[in-house]
């Protein structure tokens, strides 16, 4: 499954001055995202997230087919399972929401995340302010700004003529696997991790890569 942002995906920053209670939002409590339990699961909406008093950090994200959408991070006490809803991992709701909502519900956990570990600032400890028209946090001692970070990693299908390479970890279901990935390291390419990770991981030397999508 390739995890792009849909093309009809407008990002956003600045909070819009009239939020829509049918505006998608993206709730998260650590590393849980609330969905109404149906079948299959849809994501709530704003209005929702009101009335069932989720208190927290609220993001906007942008526009999708010009729905506004919302990530929040709920902090303090909330109900473990609201009515009609279920807090669940968002690897399970592969293939079982729409991808444009999957990369959006990606899009917002690393937003509330980068929310969540920001709080102080990594030069002086100061309690950092979020900027208005921009994704940082600003530290109003020092001035130092911090931007979500990404981290580089790779997924690789490594084949010998028709066969594929798949691994298990100890901690996948039995009956899953999954080709290798892994994160590269400073001062490394995406080659280089590649070459390093395949050799750890299950002891084989590849060659020939050919990149695929990102």
């Amino acid at each position: 499954m390739q995890m792009n942002t849909p093309a009809a995906f407008e990002p956003g920053v600045a909070m819009p001055p009239h939020a829509s209670p049918e505006a998608l939002c993206f709730i998260w409590r650590e590393d849980r995202i609330l969905v109404r339990a149906t079948e299959p699961p849809t994501l709530p909406t704003l209005g929702e997230a009101n009335r069932l008093g989720l208190d927290g950090s609220r993001f906007f994200l942008g526009r999708l087919e010009g729905v506004d959408c919302f990530a929040l991070r709920v902090i303090g006490e909330a109900p473990d399972e609201p009515e009609s809803m279920q807090w669940r991992g968002l690897r399970s709701l592969f293939l079982q929401i729409p991808e444009a909502h999957l990369a959006l519900a990606g899009r917002a956990s690393q937003v509330v995340e980068w929310d969540r570990s920001h709080r102080y600032c990594g030069r002086c400890g100061t309690a950092t302010q979020t900027k208005e028209n921009e994704r940082a946090k600003e530290c109003p001692k020092c001035g130092y700004s911090s931007y979500p970070r990404l981290s580089p990693a790779m997924m690789v299908l490594v084949t010998r003529g028709r066969e594929l390479l798949l691994a298990r970890s100890n901690r996948f279901p039995n009956s899953m696997y999954s080709a290798l990935a892994g994160f590269v390291e400073a001062g490394e390419s995406i080659e280089d991790c590649i070459h390093r990770e395949v050799l750890e991981e299950v002891g084989v030397k590849v060659d020939n890569l050919r990149y695929f999508a990102s």
